[in-house]
């Protein structure tokens, strides 16, 4: 995965461009495939957030009953900061990053059918999961 200030960069130049213009298409398929498979990666962190597989296991029950018994409102900060640890993000990071580097060859020239050129919110995205990033450093 390329480097947090790299992928700044291509978000930087991508907010010049026209959302969901053929320039933009045409800019997010000049981009080398670890580029685009790095802008993808920050665009599905950002709009679907992290996978938290800890919910209805009995641990997850058992922690907000201790808590709530004792007075404690659990927020989701709370819970993420005791059940999902940034090695957990970190790995769901490079999972995502490899399926995209293994998913998105060029066919006639366009990734993945101009999937991701389409995006209308792909900046607002993209800068969540570059936020979430950054979090995990």
């Amino acid at each position: 995965m390329l480097s947090i200030t790299t992928i700044e960069n291509i978000l930087n130049n991508i907010k010049k461009i026209k959302v969901a213009s053929s320039a933009m298409k045409n800019y997010i398929n000049s981009l080398s495939q670890d580029e685009y498979a790095s802008l993808a990666t920050v665009f599905i962190i950002g709009r679907s957030g992290w996978e938290r597989n800890y919910y209805d296991t009995n641990e997850y029950y058992s922690f907000i009953e201790e808590n709530e018994a004792n007075g404690i409102k659990v927020t989701q900060e709370m819970l993420d900061n005791h059940f999902l640890s940034k090695d957990m993000k970190k790995k769901q990071v490079e999972i995502t990053y490899s399926y995209e580097m293994s998913s998105s060859p060029k066919v006639n020239g366009v990734y993945n059918h101009d999937w991701l050129g389409m995006k209308t919110n792909l900046i607002i995205e993209a800068e969540k999961g570059l936020n979430m990033l950054k979090e995990i450093e």
